[in-house]
């Protein structure tokens, strides 16, 4: 009976463990480089940005969502590729973009 508990324990304890260690990699590319090696919080991610590559390579579940993803195009301008487990689809990903901040008229204009 002793042997049954414990057993029982362990396996909710590795059960438990196993959801906590879920999180993994978010990757993004960017549809802009960016200016530098950029580090930011984004989506309860926390991100390197360099070129047009942004890696956290340490994110909870929720750094995966649609609303994530709108959090780092928010801060880095638009993106053509986001995925956690698996990529955003392109619906998914024209909502996220449509988030983006519009350019600044004065950095187009020529003096």
């Amino acid at each position: 009976m002793k042997y049954a508990f414990s057993a029982g324990c362990a396996a909710l304890v590795l059960a438990i463990a196993g959801v906590a260690l879920a999180d993994g990699q978010v990757t993004a590319t960017l549809a802009q480089p960016a200016s530098g090696m950029t580090k930011l919080i984004a989506g309860h991610g926390v991100f390197r940005c360099e070129g047009t590559a942004c890696v956290s390579s340490y994110a909870p579940d929720e750094t995966g969502t649609l609303d994530a993803c709108k959090d780092l195009v928010k801060k880095v301008g638009r993106v053509t590729y986001y995925a956690q487990t698996r990529p955003l689809s392109d619906k998914a990903l024209a909502q996220c973009n449509s988030v983006a901040p519009a350019p600044r008229a004065d950095a187009t204009a020529s003096r």
